[in-house]
């Protein structure tokens, strides 16, 4: 038996190489969060057959779009602290949760309003959800793989929504659009079971919390990790319950919340833009609309290339520097895509290019956000930088389709959304002198 300090159980974690245990862990938030890009997207699926069967008109198909967006951005800064007081396990399986049933209520809606509620919950599980499984990959990574892991785990959510797409297109065909809810829905509710089995209680979150009962599991998961046996645990200074927001806002977090928070709506801003209207331009371009859902695609496939390539690119380099990088490029890619008159292969690589920056700038982005927090309010912070930027998520599009109204061209509209990234750059490129130690 040996004796070690939360920092020196963190500082074991962060310098050993990654045990089968701990990629197992990292593997099982993968999987859930594929699980949340069908469960997102799925609307997008089925707008078309719900629009026709209720005869909705664009208003109402808006808000069914946006309902449950909404409710994420309320669900990551609502439901996440509660990630540092219960644990990171418990909200994980609660929101998970709150989707099955919010997809399976969803699929057995009788009317727009009903189908707007039940979207609107089901966000609300992802939104909380998003922010804990980030942050319980980061605490059971290591130093040199926590971007690439982090990278996988949010590369598994376009992933989830490109395969649900595929999987849609037949259980359209077949049972109609309340099936592709109904389907969601039972696929969340087998992942239950084997997430209440299978996902530990983040270690990093025991550590901190110190109370009855606790050594023993600190010390069963430290042999499935590889770890020293511990008989006594001084836990970490900053041990103290979670404030929510109130502590984001003090020293020493102020000024590093405040540029992650600006890093995440401006980038968000930029690419829910991208990802809401590049088809839509393209066809009225006079593309086909087969050719401007194919860039979407190929969009979607770069982004899934260049998050991964963040990720093995931290193990050499800084994260705080790629990011800002891969920001400026996405600029770059944007307006070379909105104002060159390109042929359509090129058309389409530059698509795969916008992706691959704007997706990866991403990765840097939920990489960096948990390391500027101590465990204590850590799902907290992450919770709020991913809310403060879905509120740029759930603008972009408006203010996209208003520009469009009063009469800018597309290239002049991709300039408007670009130039923010120069601010998420900027603000991320100050980020790493201002961040605390990470505990």
């Amino acid at each position: 038996m040996v004796q070690m300090s939360a920092t020196d159980v963190r500082g074991a974690i962060n310098d050993r190489p990654m045990s089968p245990f701990q990629i197992a862990v990292v593997a099982l938030c993968v999987i859930i969060n594929m699980l949340d890009g069908f469960d997102v997207l799925v609307m997008s699926f089925a707008a078309s057959s719900v629009s026709e069967e209720w005869q909705l008109s664009p208003a109402d198909l808006g808000l069914l779009l946006s309902s449950g967006l909404v409710g994420m951005a309320i669900g990551s800064v609502w439901m996440a602290p509660y990630g540092d007081r219960v644990g990171r396990r418990l909200l994980v399986l609660g929101c998970l949760a709150i989707v099955t049933v919010g997809m399976l209520c969803s699929s057995q809606a009788a009317d727009k309003h009903q189908l707007a509620a039940f979207r609107f919950v089901t966000g609300l599980g992802i939104g909380g959800m998003l922010a804990t499984l980030n942050t319980m990959v980061s605490e059971y990574s290591s130093a040199a793989r926590r971007g690439l892991c982090i990278s996988v785990l949010q590369s598994a959510y376009p992933l989830g929504a490109i395969l649900g797409g595929i999987v849609s297109v037949y259980l359209l065909g077949e049972f109609g659009w309340r099936s592709l809810f109904l389907f969601g829905g039972l696929a969340s509710l087998c992942m239950l079971p084997l997430a209440y089995w299978k996902l530990p209680e983040s270690l990093d979150f025991l550590l901190a919390k110190d109370r009855d009962g606790t050594l023993v599991e600190i010390n069963r998961l430290t042999e499935k990790m590889r770890l020293p046996r511990v008989d006594r645990i001084d836990p970490a200074s900053d041990d103290a319950p979670s404030a929510g927001l109130k502590v984001l806002l003090e020293d020493p977090y102020r000024r590093s919340s405040a540029l992650i928070w600006s890093a995440f709506f401006c980038l968000m801003f930029g690419f829910y833009y991208v990802v809401s209207w590049t088809p839509k331009l393209l066809v009225d371009a006079g593309l086909t609309t087969a050719q401007g859902i194919s860039a979407g695609i190929y969009l979607q496939l770069g982004g899934i290339v260049g998050a991964l390539s963040l990720g093995l690119l931290t193990a050499r380099f800084p994260v705080a520097r790629l990011t800002p990088l891969y920001l400026l490029m996405s600029v770059v890619s944007m307006l070379v895509f909105g104002i060159a008159d390109l042929a359509l292969p090129s058309l389409m690589l530059c698509a795969a290019v916008m992706g691959f920056f704007l997706i990866g700038a991403m990765i840097g982005l939920y990489t960096i956000a948990p390391s500027l927090y101590p465990v204590s309010h850590r799902v907290t912070g992450m919770g709020w930088a991913i809310g403060i930027g879905r509120l740029g998520a759930i603008v972009s599009p408006l203010i996209g389709g208003m520009l469009l109204v009063w009469g800018f061209s597309a290239g002049q509209s991709m300039l408007v959304f670009a130039l923010p990234l120069l601010l998420a750059a900027l603000a991320t490129f100050n980020i790493h002198s201002e961040a605390p130690p990470n505990h």
